[in-house]
């Protein structure tokens, strides 16, 4: 059984790919109590969400459906949570004037094991925890994959931090953390000069 925020399923099905194994989303229990989900396309971009409320004694990797997503999906009017139980996914919107109302989805579970993303996690953590004395290159990113972050987290965020070291990959995150996404960078090269016409621009009268 696993239950937690279904908006955090939306926003982590957006970052899936179009072949296995990144076809799937892998929800797991974050220790007695907390959900992780996962997602990947390929390794160009990791989404991982987490539910401090979660609840969960299992692990599995779920492929989403249009019909399931659409019901899971954030809205500002009330909340949401899913509990799946077996080959069944039970969907409630907790609305605030209105009475709630549950919807029940089946569900399909993947037979491919997740990629191993957590082994990249550690290295981007230890990476992210050793600030670089001088730091001497950029990454370029995926405009698409920045894009498509930003949307994800505005429905759980009022703003956004984005952080990166010497052209590694970008972590994109609130305030409350719940909601991290990795983009990994396409190219290293050296940090570009500032335009010339933005001193132009900056003195001007």
């Amino acid at each position: 059984m696993l239950n937690f925020n279904s908006a955090l399923l939306a926003s982590a099905a957006e970052f899936t790919g179009r072949y296995a194994p990144y076809q799937g989303i892998e929800i797991r229990p974050a220790g007695e109590q907390g959900v992780f989900l996962t997602a990947t396309d390929q390794g160009n971009v990791l989404c991982l969400c987490y539910d401090p409320l979660g609840r969960g004694d299992e692990t599995i990797v779920l492929l989403p459906d249009s019909d399931l997503l659409k019901a899971c999906k954030g809205i500002k009017t009330a909340e949401r949570e899913i509990r799946i139980d077996g080959q069944t996914a039970l969907v409630t919107t907790f609305r605030k004037s209105a009475a709630n109302e549950a919807k029940e989805f089946p569900i399909t579970r993947s037979s491919v094991p997740f990629p191993p993303v957590a082994e990249v996690m550690q290295a981007c953590v230890e990476r992210w925890g050793a600030t670089p004395a001088v730091t001497a290159t950029a990454g370029r990113y995926s405009s698409a994959y920045i894009d498509k972050a930003v949307k994800v987290l505005q429905v759980h965020e009022s703003s956004v931090v984005m952080s990166c070291f010497d052209g590694g990959p970008l972590r994109l995150q609130g305030d409350n953390g719940n909601v991290l996404v990795v983009v990994m960078p396409q190219t290293a090269l050296p940090i570009p000069a500032v335009p010339e016409w933005t001193e132009l621009y900056a003195r001007r009268s």
